[in-house]
C-alpha cells in the first residue's frame, strides 16, 4: 500500500472513531427538562402539611404551677383537639369548653376570665357533652386530671374549622373548676374559671 493509501485509511478511522464518540455522548439539550422536574417537586411539598393552631392556657395568679396547651389541626371537615395540662389542683373531672371572646384578662372580685364570653354557639343550640347533637360548637365535654395534677386528652370535634366555617381561631379555651353535667343550661353547672388560652 502507497503513502497515499495509509493517509486516507488513518483520516478515514478517525472520523469513524469521532462519529461514534458523539453518538455515546448524550446531548446535552436533553437533559435540562430532567433537571428542572426534579427542582419543581420541592416546590410543592409545604403545601401537604395540615393548617393547625394552638392555644398556651395560663392559670389564675394564685396557681403559678399551672400550665396548659392545647393543638388543632385540621382534617378533613373536622379538627383534632390534643390537651395536656399539668399543675391542676383537684384530681377528677373538670368542664373543657371553648368561648365565644378571645379574652384571656384577669377580673377582680374573685372571678377569673369572664371577659371569654360564654360558650362558643354560633348555632344557637342548648348545651350538652358529646356525643350529643346538637349541642354548643365550644361543648368539648370533660377531661380527666389525675393525682399528679395532670391530664390528656385527644378528641375530634365536627363542624368547626381554624379559619373557615365557625373558627375556632380567635376564641378562648377554659378550663373549669367542676365537671360538666351535660344538662345544666347554658353552662353544665362547671363552676369557676380555672385557666384560659386563646386560639392562635
Amino acid at each position: 500500500m502507497n503513502r497515499f493509501g495509509t493517509t486516507l485509511m488513518v483520516t478515514a478511522l478517525g472520523l469513524l472513531v469521532a462519529t461514534g464518540c458523539k453518538r455515546e455522548e448524550p446531548p446535552s439539550e436533553e437533559a435540562s427538562p430532567a433537571t428542572a422536574s426534579e427542582t419543581a417537586t420541592p416546590e410543592a411539598s409545604p403545601m401537604t402539611t395540615a393548617p393547625g393552631a394552638t392555644a398556651t392556657l395560663q392559670g389564675a395568679p394564685e396557681d403559678s404551677d399551672f400550665s396548659g396547651t392545647v393543638s388543632l389541626t385540621e382534617e378533613g371537615g373536622s379538627v383534632r383537639v390534643v390537651v395536656d395540662l399539668k399543675g391542676v389542683d383537684t384530681p377528677g373531672k373538670h368542664a373543657f369548653h371553648v368561648h365565644e371572646n378571645g379574652d384571656c384578662s384577669h377580673d377582680t372580685g374573685g372571678k377569673h376570665f369572664t371577659s371569654a364570653g360564654g360558650h362558643f354557639n354560633p348555632t344557637g343550640a342548648e348545651h350538652a357533652c358529646p356525643p350529643t347533637e346538637p349541642r354548643h360548637a365550644g361543648d368539648f365535654g370533660n377531661i380527666e386530671v389525675g393525682a399528679d395534677g395532670s391530664a390528656h386528652m385527644e378528641t375530634i370535634v365536627t363542624g368547626l374549622s381554624l379559619t373557615g366555617a365557625n373558627p375556632l381561631t380567635g376564641k378562648a379555651v377554659i378550663l373549669h373548676a367542676k365537671e360538666d353535667d351535660c344538662k345544666t343550661q347554658p353552662t353544665g353547672d362547671a363552676g369557676d374559671r380555672l385557666a384560659c388560652g386563646v386560639v392562635k
